[in-house]
């Protein structure tokens, strides 16, 4: 039952009815202030209903609240007459509190299970119905439809471009820039040569297929547009020195890829007490199964097998897996993808890890969003829903019964036109959590808003939010889906799960992987100062997973599980402190302005219902200014080319999101 509740964590959505007050509430007996936010429901058996909340701690002398999770089974009374179902009691199966965070637990989970009698949770009885079914579909629904798998015995690179290259004049210069690539890519106009920065390297060529050659003179118009460019590194990043010697080999995909790129021949080294084989000279997770001579290849968290490295790949389920798989021992030198083996306390970590609530203060009398429209709002039907999504937004947009609702950074805003004037949301309409993975504004259903009161709103989101989704009993990276990006004046971008090594470990989440030593990524991509901005390959405007170089061993000495016992042999060190990779990687809200608000608190917090003028966010972080009045904003300068159309079937035989979308003015 317990497995059955991790594979459903994320993936299952509540669908309230209404808006309602009463929540957050305020459980009595705990140590400092401590606020449960509305429960979700999981899954429902023989009277017991499994379900998560949100959870919120103040210390009892103040400070900077801190956000945890709560897992219960529930047992649960039905009226069938009124249609209602009514939680009499509760279990606490698990909490979760970042790992620094100095909660006493034992006395929270106490507290929480003699509160919930008195809590008096109701809902309807259509939502138990729709519980587990809800969950099997939306597994169903994630792409795992392998990506091209190219494979080098010498170090390469793989440069990325979403379908063919959207050329953009560069204003007052003989260069024009790839848009649709998060990579440095311009081309001089007068001869149509191409020029990738590569770290300290430049490459050119005469067409994006290459082949591409070192050059040590780049024009000094491309030298100085790098120049401008937004560095990319950032605290926290780890990166890599650029090795000196023969420069790597440059490979561009205009459909979506994943590299293995091999030192030499590939060289296999067993995998201690298992049946296995690994690639030693390589960093891409991969894997020979002796008895059946099947390779393994672990991308974005997706498993995918083949006779020969030539493929073809096919989709292989984390609990399908060959039994070896979960033997690896920890503190060995690919105990990474434990994480990714449905069954083991890795996995069931990360899963556990998936569920923790980033929360922000959002300021309603402040709060704008940074909203901008290439040209008259155009928007498609999502199939199935009453709802449709702009498609030419630079932030998601979401148009249903006569309103509008713009995800930004995080926090939900509301419009009675596209153009504004926006309102900061205290109620998000249920229909909006059941939007298919299929649609490239999927990740909005992972945003929340949890409470309001007359001056703030309290909005927060959970790791789907930034592209990790529970799945079969793991967490995987991305949808796995191929959207189709807007391009008319201004590029883009929909979220991306393939070509940059995204991998996995419990202490600092997701993150950009490249083949450490033969390059590194900063230096590689541009954003800021040429008129790109973040532009949605990693879901939220402005975000991007931090870098880290693909290593191991994850899960020795120092590793401290919270799902279960300790690992043996390495499990809790004396003094060591994990934080989860939820917590470690850097908050969305980092995008807005100001500080951290102290913690709900009394009864002066509502759920849903009226909203407020909207523009900064008090989160959990940095303190920068948002930008942007609704419908304004900036983008890339220039003017575009040919333009593209809406979301729509297959390409280049990978998976397609969107299907049925038409392009056009809202009916």
């Amino acid at each position: 039952m317990h497995d059955a509740i991790l594979l459903a964590l994320l993936l299952v959505t509540p669908t309230p009815d209404a808006p309602r007050n009463g929540w957050p509430r305020q459980i009595p007996g705990a140590p400092g202030s401590l606020m449960m936010f509305e429960p979700e429901t999981d899954t429902y058996r023989d009277t017991v209903l499994d379900a998560r909340a949100a959870l919120s701690v103040t210390p009892s002398g103040g400070g900077e609240p801190v956000f945890g999770a709560v897992w219960l089974d529930c047992t649960v009374r039905t009226d069938p007459r009124n249609e209602t179902v009514t939680v009499t009691g509760g279990h606490v199966r698990t909490l979760r509190f970042p790992a620094e965070a100095a909660v006493d637990s034992a006395a929270i989970g106490t507290a929480i299970e003699q509160a919930i009698p008195a809590l008096a949770i109701s809902f309807p009885l259509a939502r138990l119905r729709t519980v587990t079914a809800g969950s099997s579909r939306m597994e169903e629904s994630l792409s795992d439809t392998p990506p091209t798998i190219l494979v080098r015995d010498h170090p390469a690179v793989l440069v990325l471009i979403d379908g063919d290259p959207a050329f953009v004049d560069v204003e007052g210069t003989n260069l024009r820039r790839v848009a649709n690539t998060p990579f440095f890519l311009v081309q001089e106009v007068s001869s149509g040569t191409l020029f990738l920065k590569g770290g300290d390297r430049w490459y050119t060529a005469t067409a994006t297929a290459g082949p591409w050659q070192p050059i040590e003179a780049p024009p000094a118009e491309a030298v100085a547009l790098a120049s401008k460019s937004e560095s990319e590194k950032q605290t926290g990043d780890s990166l890599a020195a650029g090795a000196p010697g023969t420069p790597p080999e440059i490979i561009v995909s205009t459909v979506p890829a994943e590299l293995i790129s091999s030192d030499g021949p590939l060289r296999m080294a067993p995998v201690s007490g298992t049946g296995l084989l690994y690639a030693a000279n390589t960093t891409s997770r991969l894997f020979l199964e002796i008895n059946t001579q099947h390779y393994f290849f672990l991308s974005s968290g997706r498993w995918y097998r083949a006779k020969g490295l030539s493929g073809p790949w096919s989709p292989v389920a984390s609990n399908a897996l060959p039994a070896d798989f979960a033997r690896i021992p920890p503190g060995s030198d690919r105990d990474d993808v434990l994480a990714s083996v449905a069954g083991t306390l890795p996995a069931k970590d990360a899963v556990l890890d998936a569920q923790i609530p980033q929360v922000a203060e959002v300021d309603r009398s402040k709060a704008e969003p940074s909203l901008q429209f290439d040209g008259a709002p155009q928007f498609a039907r999502i199939e199935g829903t009453p709802m449709e999504y702009a498609l030419n937004s630079s932030t998601p947009v979401i148009f249903l019964r006569g309103k509008f609702y713009d995800c930004d950074r995080g926090v939900w805003f509301v419009s009675n036109s596209p153009q504004g004037p926006w309102n900061v949301c205290t109620w998000v309409p249920p229909v909006i959590y059941t939007i298919p993975p299929s649609y490239p504004v999927y990740y909005v259903r992972y945003v929340r808003v949890y409470g309001f009161t007359p001056s703030v709103v309290y909005a927060g989101y959970t790791p789907g939010y930034t592209g990790a989704y529970v799945y079969g009993g793991t967490v995987v990276y991305g949808t796995g889906y191929w959207y189709r990006p807007w391009y008319r004046n201004y590029y883009y971008a929909r979220p991306w799960t393939w070509g940059f090594a995204v991998h996995y470990d419990p202490w600092s989440g997701w993150a950009l992987g490249y083949p450490a030593p033969w390059w590194h990524p900063w230096g590689w991509y541009a954003y800021g100062g040429w008129g790109v901005v973040h532009a949605g390959w990693w879901g939220p405007v402005g975000y991007r997973p931090m870098y880290r170089p693909i290593g191991g061993p994850v899960y020795g000495a120092g590793y401290r599980p919270v799902s279960g016992p300790a690992i043996a042999g390495h499990g809790t060190v004396q003094g060591s402190v994990r934080t989860t990779g939820m917590v470690r990687t850097a908050s969305v809200y980092d995008r807005w302005g100001s500080g951290v608000r102290s913690a709900p608190s009394g009864n002066a917090m509502r759920t849903a219902g009226s909203a407020g003028r909207g523009t900064s966010v008090q989160a959990q972080g940095a303190q920068t200014r948002g930008a942007g009045k609704g419908g304004n904003g900036s983008a890339g300068k220039g003017r575009g080319g040919k333009g593209r159309p809406g979301p729509r079937g297959g390409r280049g035989g990978q998976k397609r999101g969107g299907d049925g979308v038409r392009e056009g003015g809202r009916r």
